[in-house]
């Protein structure tokens, strides 16, 4: 039996399955986030601006070189410490990765906020931290008497800053696409008002 006509689009169900692809898309996105914002150290915690301006103030801040010198300390056995570095970088490294291509997915989610932007934005900032420590920390392993290539620290600063630029275009990216939706909104003439059963 042949159907004539087309199927009508129900308008609040579509809205409920964009919204929950976004909600999806999102989790998927904050999940990554954290994952790249995971650090085998304490995280540094600088010492207040109020602190630092009284007089006598005791500096109770745990600074990056803070964090670079335990986690250098930390790692074991002796002689094997670089490696070590190196492979908690390199998992780092692929975590980034991975919240780049869902980062790179989330500009066709069918809604974007701001809050999808801060939370690239945000593993940016942690990937820079991460970076400075890890690098710091490689000297902190000189230091302690074991041998360190200058080019393998120049190869982990390379990909930190290779990945914190291919973040940094995706998060352009994400902006792009909100500023044009945003616009699109308000060029678009008024339309009839949905009601909205899902409760937001």
């Amino acid at each position: 039996m042949a159907l004539t006509g087309g199927c009508a689009v129900n308008p609040i169900s579509s809205q409920l399955n964009a919204k929950h692809e976004t909600a999806a898309q999102r989790d998927l996105l904050a999940e990554a986030a954290r994952e790249v914002e995971k650090a085998p150290w304490p995280k540094p915690e600088p010492v207040s601006f109020v602190s630092r301006m009284t007089v006598g103030a005791i500096d109770s801040g745990f600074s990056k070189a803070d964090a670079a010198e335990t986690y250098a300390a930390a790692l074991q056995p002796e002689g094997a410490r670089f490696s070590l570095l190196e492979a908690d970088a390199e998992a780092n490294l692929a975590a980034a990765n991975r919240l780049l291509g869902i980062a790179e997915n989330a500009v066709f989610a069918p809604r974007l906020s701001g809050n999808d932007i801060s939370i690239v934005e945000d593993a940016i900032q942690a990937l820079r931290e991460n970076r400075q420590i890890y690098v710091n920390a490689a000297h902190q392993i000189e230091k302690l008497g074991e041998p360190v290539a200058d080019d393998r620290v120049d190869a982990i600063r390379d990909a930190y800053n290779l990945a914190i630029r291919d973040l940094g275009e995706a998060a352009d990216a994400l902006a792009d696409r909100l500023d044009r939706d945003q616009s699109e909104n308000y060029a678009s003439p008024a339309k009839p008002r949905v009601h909205n059963l899902s409760g937001v």
